[in-house]
């Protein structure tokens, strides 16, 4: 079957995916080895002309997709990074409607012009602001032009080992840069496109009528369901709704511009339109939901395969659900090709692909199910089985009750948009009747809301499962191929080789159990980096886990942001870690030990270990959590050893005849580990008093890897205790552009001057040591991965 939008995606797509690993000075050299490369083929070893003209064609479009994706990256990039690293007054156009999250709204600038030398000049791209809301400040929406005053900063790369690559994220959107800004100022107004302003002017009416009219639990549902809007949701319940595998009900593809599109259909039929007024208002009306849903991939990629399938009836043709499939695909790459590395593109096409390729061959294993179960079943289960690795990949979960919950799930989210949408638009004409038919979509989301939080609790709702690599993902969808026989299904292939799929399916899947058990692995030192503060995974070759630190918030910190569940959860969950077998905290203060609780709330821990008490909330809830839990606890102190899978460890500090004359920091348990001949010595905070008192004893305390205590602050890493040490490396934990200008020069110097090899947090990310025998390799986590982003 003839689906040129199939060929060219496939091309193209393999040509962004080059240009995002490719250095700029090789773009040109590779477009004109491939040119070369495609003459000689198709002149010479190719004969048969068809063949000779995809070979040339594929190299081509190959070649179009290296050098467009690079253009529109620079094109995206605009010139508003030149000007990032100090302090910018800027002037630019809301051109979103904004995100509203607690006492912060976050709008996506387009920038027109930077002050320079006390003169504006032109600058493009755009910026993420972010701005504190108060009783003083106004909310500015889509078309307002503003100026705003703060340090512009790059967006953060990735920083922790199978992290989120923030600036990547961003870059997709377009946005090169980001700032908060407390001085925001409306100057005037532009023009603005009138449909996409009627677009978010009715996105903005909806989410304030849910928030008006439902409750305050359930209003972020709605407009999750409807608009696609996560932002509000309560963690909780986006955690549930993750784990049975229903994330999908709130955002916007598919499924809800098929419920859309059905009501439209059910509209125009009652109305009885003709067959050209009928597809004009259906799209018009799947476009002004797309735009008001964020244009996102998934709901893009929806909208123009419905509007495919709507033509294609139009005018009496047969439509390909593969090549529309693409031919989305192509639109979005062209709009912009980093679309190509979104997470919801992604997901999205991994779906659909899934149920075009899968739908036909599950159903028929399913004869013996009631026919009323048997589709619903056939197509979740084949949307999950396409979308299963890239939810390992990014999420590190797999549901395992998805199929059935979504069962049930599903039919009320459909109801639930229908009757939220027909609310809200009533409720924008007529308010006291819009506000009396909302209580219809409370209904249908408290029963979803029962539903998956009940799902969710399960034994085996969701499953752990580490970071798998992109060989291991290859390997997958090559086993579905064989199983399936896709490339039959997909035109590709004619032949179906019964007798040799079996054994190389059977192949397949053990080298897949095998890689995925990662029985090569070697001993492991990460220090995680949690901004401005203190985490360090250690994790052996037989799989022992030991958490010293977890970071954390300060005090006056009031968001919703937890390090322990944001940052620490997910790197374990990442490497497969789904027990620890022990946690330590070093001592109780906020950046090093306001994370662990929730570690600990979480994640089954074997033992925790800790130094001196104290008498502060987080050494209250660390003991309460460990009773609830029944968490052995353990109290050590100088002079103590233990042993974890050949890691043997010496507790140096605290010292219990000294720990009521000292302060928090230089109560911190002070630990050296020997693996291997190789050596750390773990800090916590500790200060120049204990310290001199360690350099004064006849403890060992010299070691490979340093942990500079305390951030690198000055009152700590005294010239005596680096002479001791003797280290060859050290690690200085800090956060980036922190208050307290961490690590300090003083210390940096002294590192110097004893030919200390220094690695930092805040501009390496994490920094893992991992060692093999006699063999140390260590990584640094910034700056891996594509080179344009």
């Amino acid at each position: 079957m003839h689906r040129p939008f199939q060929f060219f995606v496939t091309y193209f797509s393999i040509g962004i995916i080059a240009a995002a690993y490719m250095e700029k000075i090789n773009i040109i050299i590779i477009a004109t080895v491939a040119i070369v490369l495609a003459l000689i083929v198709s002149l010479t070893i190719v004969q048969n002309k068809n063949n000779r003209r995809k070979v040339l064609s594929g190299i081509l479009i190959f070649v179009i997709g290296i050098c467009y994706c690079n253009f529109r990256v620079l094109a995206s990039k605009g010139t508003i990074a030149e000007f990032t690293g100090s302090q910018q007054i800027v002037i630019g156009t809301v051109n979103d409607t904004p995100t509203i999250k607690g006492d912060r709204a976050i709008y996506n600038v387009k920038v027109s012009s930077v002050l320079q030398n006390r003169k504006y000049i032109p600058a493009s791209g755009k910026i993420r602001l972010s701005t504190i809301i108060n009783q003083d400040k106004s909310i500015y929406n889509y078309g307002d032009i503003i100026k705003f005053s703060g340090k512009l900063k790059l967006p953060q790369q990735r920083r922790n080992p199978n992290g989120i690559d923030y600036r990547a994220y961003l870059l997709q959107k377009g946005i090169g840069a980001k700032m908060f800004s407390d001085k925001v100022e409306k100057i005037s107004e532009a023009r603005k496109n009138p449909f996409m302003a009627a677009a978010f002017s009715l996105r903005q009416h909806l989410t304030a009528f849910y928030s008006l009219h439902l409750p305050e639990d359930i209003s972020p549902i709605m407009t999750g369901i409807t608009l696609g809007i996560k932002d509000e949701i309560p963690k909780d319940t986006m955690k549930a709704v993750k784990n049975v595998g229903a994330a999908h009900i709130l955002a916007v593809s598919g499924l809800h511009a098929g419920i859309v599109y059905g009501a439209l259909e059910f509209l125009t039929y009652k109305l009885k339109l003709p067959p050209v007024i009928s597809f004009m208002s259906k799209t018009g009306a799947l476009i002004f939901y797309s735009a008001m849903a964020g244009l996102s991939p998934s709901a893009v990629r929806a909208a123009i395969m419905i509007i495919t399938l709507m033509f294609s009836k139009l005018v009496g043709r047969k439509n390909d659900s593969i090549n529309t499939l693409c031919l989305s695909a192509t639109v979005l790459l062209i709009i912009n090709p980093l679309n190509l590395f979104s997470i919801s593109f992604q997901l999205s096409y991994a779906a659909v692909s899934g149920i075009v390729v899968l739908f036909e061959k599950l159903r028929a294993l399913f004869d013996k199910i009631p026919a009323f179960l048997k589709d619903p079943l056939a197509v979740m289960i084949s949307a999950q089985l396409a979308v299963a690795p890239f939810a390992a990949y990014y999420f590190n979960s797999i549901s395992l009750t998805g199929s059935i919950a979504n069962l049930l799930v599903v039919p009320l989210a459909s109801a639930a948009l229908i009757t939220g949408l027909v609310s809200g638009i009533t409720g924008l004409l007529f308010p006291a009747v819009g506000a009396f038919f909302i209580k219809v979509p409370y209904v249908l989301l408290k029963l979803i809301e029962k539903i998956v939080m009940t799902a969710s609790k399960f034994p085996f709702a969701s499953v752990i499962i580490s970071t798998p690599s992109p060989l291991i993902i290859a390997l997958y969808f090559l086993l579905l191929l064989l199983l399936f026989d896709i490339l039959q299904i997909a035109g590709i292939s004619e032949k179906n080789n019964v007798k040799w799929k079996k054994p190389i399916a059977l192949i397949l899947f053990v080298i897949i159990a095998i890689f995925s058990a990662g029985p090569f692995k070697s001993f492991e030192v990460t220090f995680v980096d949690v901004g401005q503060g203190d985490c360090i995974l250690i994790k052996t070759r037989g799989n022992k886990t030991i958490l010293i630190d977890g970071g954390g918030a300060p005090p006056y910190y009031e968001g919703d942001f937890d390090t322990g569940e944001d940052i620490v959860i997910p790197l374990l969950y990442s490497k497969g870690i789904k027990e620890i077998d022990l946690v330590i905290f070093s001592h109780f203060d906020d950046d090093h030990a306001k994370g662990l609780l929730s570690v600990l709330d979480s994640v089954n821990v074997g033992a925790i270990m800790y130094g001196a008490p104290e008498d502060v909330d987080i050494y209250n809830e660390m003991i309460e959590i460990a009773r609830k839990r029944g968490i052995k606890t353990l109290k050590v102190q100088r002079g103590d050893r233990f042993s974890v899978d050949g890691a043997h460890f010496k507790v140096l500090n605290p010292d219990p005849l000294a720990q009521g004359s000292q302060s928090s920091n230089d109560n911190s348990v002070v630990l050296k580990m020997k693996y291997n001949d190789i050596s750390f010595l773990f800090t916590g905070d500790l200060e120049y008093q204990v310290e001199r008192e360690l350099v004064a004893s006849r403890l060992d305390i010299k070691a490979d890897v340093l942990k500079v205590g305390h951030h690198g602050s000055r009152s700590s890493t005294s010239k005596e205790f680096l002479e001791k040490v003797q280290p060859a490396c050290a690690v200085i934990s800090v956060g980036e552009d922190n208050n307290f200008g961490h690590p300090t020069p003083e210390v940096l110097n002294r590192l110097d001057e004893n030919n200390v090899r220094i690695f930092r947090t805040d501009s390496s990310g994490a920094i893992i040591f991992k060692i093999s025998g006699q063999n140390v390799k260590i990584y640094k986590t910034i700056n891996e991965g594509p080179k344009f982003l």
